[in-house]
């Protein structure tokens, strides 16, 4: 539904000119005279006009055009204009035109705009009967022409969702007040295919230009690999289907001062891919499992409750399938104590809770790793084929071990413990305080310290990895009316989380001599690292320092150090470097106030204490990144702070930005270490706005209920010590940042026809 004031809000209409390809003042023309903002994809064509042969640009597509205005004003030129028309969403039940959001926008009109070559030539002598568009291109015709993708053909897809569900529930009081019984079965059906349809197509470049006759002669860049005709290619397919079962029986009862509760729950989960891609992703997912709870309440002022599940997984043998896993609670209500009752003025509410338990996971390891009390072999290893017969000329595949069985792997435990407080204050402030802490047990690990000697083909995986995290989370809330003029609302909320391995399946690296390899202690998240000290000077520079051990390096390549003293840059460098890469702070904090028609609110977020590493192979300039589309290359474009700093042979800046510049990737300096490092924390503010609701006498009088005039933003400021880029995007500066949105609306309400 269109929302009110919808058509004073400027948009891209998607609209349709019908007069004829020759009309001599089409819509667009008209429009823009009247300077409408109006886009339309252009082509140039030749034409004879008295004799004489004519280049000029007309619309790719006589009858689309996209323009950027209110309703109320393009309304007026539709009604003036008899060939212009809307374009209308189909299915709606009514006549809602279509439009592109301003972001969408920009990238399409970006797209037909930009491009290394022109978008397509006009043809050239040798190519006037050609049935294709003459696409620009470079030489190999590997780059992308944004123009080419987008006109070469089309795609059509299908997707449906089928979800049903039945409930039933039944009272059981004539049995025992109380009681009641539910069942719930629910099933998903999810099925999804595309086709597309689409030419190669032709890409050309000038061979040869004459600039006194303004003629040139084009060039074919891919004669033999560009078709005329519509090819056709299937997209993936995805069939799933889901099915859940639950029974559940719950008591609830109060007798006197005493609050009692039970609640017992079985359920059962079914899941099956249609198109999983191996045999034992395709077989279905079953679990099940027993939960219940109890709880005992005397006179809302002590609590305790006791929980447990019963679950089972068919990842695990037979005798480590199911897991028992208990928990216990309690809360003191001091609030509701008698001594509480000459405090209560200032300290409405006070509460002590506690709780404890064991919860266990069996999501570890991969999709592939369904059984792992079963071996899983491939009979079509390449890898361990062989040749032979009469001049080596058959060839068989081999059998490899791709997992070992093991009847040991069980659930990963965590022991959980929780004790906090919940304060309120002049019935104004809430605060809400937590310390948590959680020591994880059984961790599935690789037995990373194997001889070879064994012969074992696979890894070697068992539950031996210990880690403990722990931790604080304060939320506070405050809301209060001064009079019946001001008000003020204010809400944050803060937490600190750090992890540290206790016990890690890796070498003895203290007796190796070696201790800062070792992951125990450290962060869950933490880096290990070389320590850059500088940049390479020159070639007696490299000869006399330690060889490094990741290809050719040159003067202006990043030099490290060497931890270990052994004259060489090896995995043994290697040290933690940085905070983790997963903030250790979180936190965020708004304000909210009103002062008699007017309001203003704001909300901050932000982190701190971890680290982020610069992506240097996907924003090194001139190269081909790593994850190329298809067949197409990209350049990475030059970011300004590479320009600004960076080690060539006339300025050989030991400390710049940037090392050596190349066209191609060098593997000693994209190696993780404290050169690329940099710190993540950041606070931003997430929202502003401002805004005035008008008089209730004012508004009834033009026929309204609510009339409110309001500007609001989001993502309008970071703060950060980071400047090249957004600093939660981490070390991907190409990626699509944090939009930052500014919006001026007026909201109104109408009475209903009933008023």
């Amino acid at each position: 539904m269109l929302f009110p004031g919808y058509e004073q809000q400027m948009h891209w209409y998607v609209m349709r000119d019908l007069k004829r390809s020759n009309a001599k003042l089409p819509a667009y023309k008209q429009l823009s005279d009247e300077h409408i903002e109006v886009f339309t994809p252009m082509q140039w064509r030749l034409s004879l006009k008295n004799g004489k042969r004519i280049r000029e640009e007309v619309p790719f597509m006589q009858d689309l055009l996209f323009v950027h205005d209110t309703r109320e004003v393009l309304d007026q030129f539709v009604r003036k204009i008899p060939t212009l028309q809307y374009r209308y969403l189909k299915g709606g039940g009514y006549c809602q035109p279509m439009i592109v959001s301003d972001l969408d926008m920009e990238r399409f009109i970006r797209a037909v705009r930009c491009s290394e070559n022109p978008k397509y030539y006009l043809p050239d002598l040798q190519n006037q009967g050609v049935g294709h568009p003459l696409f620009g291109n470079m030489e190999g015709a590997n780059h992308i022409n944004p123009y080419a993708i987008m006109t070469s053909g089309y795609k059509d897809y299908s997707r449906t969702n089928i979800s049903a569900q039945a409930e039933i529930e039944q009272n059981l009081d004539f049995i025992t007040e109380g009681l009641t019984v539910q069942g719930h079965f629910s099933t998903v059906r999810r099925s999804y295919f595309d086709v597309s349809r689409s030419y190669t197509p032709y890409y050309y470049k000038i061979g040869f230009y004459d600039k006194e006759s303004d003629n040139y002669v084009l060039q074919a860049l891919n004669p033999d690999s560009g078709t005329e005709y519509l090819g056709y290619s299937e997209g993936p397919k995805d069939v799933y289907t889901q099915i859940y079962m639950q029974a559940k029986a719950n008591y609830v009862r109060k007798f006197g001062l005493h609050d009692v509760g039970a609640l017992l729950v079985y359920q059962r989960k079914e899941e099956l891919l249609g198109n999983a891609g191996s045999v034992i992703k395709s077989l279905p997912k079953r679990n099940q499992g027993i939960s219940g709870r109890m709880s005992y309440g005397y006179d809302s002022r002590y609590f305790v409750e006791f929980n447990f599940g019963y679950n089972g997984s068919e990842r695990f043998a037979q005798n480590e399938r199911y897991g028992f896993f208990p928990s216990i609670g309690g809360a003191w209500m001091l609030s509701n104590e008698a001594f509480w009752r000459p405090i209560e003025k200032v300290a409405n509410k006070l509460k002590l809770k506690v709780t404890y338990g064991l919860v266990g996971n069996d999501a570890i390891g991969s999709d592939s790793d369904r059984f792992f009390y079963l071996s899983n072999m491939n009979m079509n290893s390449s890898g361990r084929g062989q040749v032979f017969g009469t001049n080596w000329g058959n060839y068989k595949d081999g059998i490899s071990t791709v997992r070992y069985p093991n009847e040991f792997i069980t659930w990963e435990v965590a022991k959980k413990l929780n004790i906090g407080f919940e304060l309120g204050l002049f019935n104004s402030l809430d605060v809400q305080f937590d310390y948590f802490r959680e020591d994880r047990s059984k961790i599935l690990m690789d037995r990373s310290f194997i001889p070879t000697t064994m012969g074992l083909e696979a890894s070697v995986r068992a539950n031996v990895g210990e880690a403990a995290s722990h931790g604080v989370d304060l939320s506070v809330n405050y809301n209060h009316w001064f009079n019946n003029k001001i008000w003020l609302q204010g809400y944050g909320n803060f937490t600190y989380a750090t992890s540290e391995f206790k016990v890690a399946d890796e070498p003895d690296y203290a007796a190796a001599g070696l201790p800062w390899r070792s992951r125990v202690g450290y962060s869950l998240s933490q880096q290990w690292g070389y320590i850059a000290e500088r940049l390479f000077v020159d070639e007696a520079d490299i000869a006399n320092s330690p060889v490094q051990s990741f290809g050719t390096y040159l003067p202006g390549d990043i030099k490290y150090k060497d931890i270990n003293k052994d004259g060489k840059i090896s995995d043994a460098d290697l040290v933690p470097i940085g905070y983790p890469t997963t903030p250790e702070i979180t936190y965020g904090f708004g304000l909210s106030m009103g002062f008699k028609n007017w309001d203003i609110s704001c909300f901050f977020q932000g982190s701190a204490r971890s680290s982020f590493f610069i992506d240097s192979e996907q924003i090194a300039p001139f190269n081909n990144p790593p994850s190329t589309t298809g067949s197409y290359t990209r350049k990475t474009a030059l970011f300004q702070a590479i320009a600004d700093s960076y080690w060539s042979e006339e300025h050989r800046d030991i400390y710049a930005f940037w090392p050596r510049l190349s066209t191609e990737s060098i593997k000693n300096n994209t190696q993780v270490s404290t050169w690329w490092m940099r710190d993540g924390s950041f606070m931003r503010l997430k929202s502003l706005e401002l805004g005035y609701s008008f008089p209730q006498q004012m508004i009834k009088k033009i026929h309204l209920t609510k009339l409110r005039l309001y500007a609001n933003g989001t993502n309008l400021l970071t703060f950060s010590k980071f400047k090249l880029w957004d600093p939660e995007m981490g070390g991907l500066g190409v990626g699509y940042p944090n939009q930052r949105v500014i919006n001026f609306c007026l909201l109104y309400t109408s009475p209903s026809p009933r008023d």
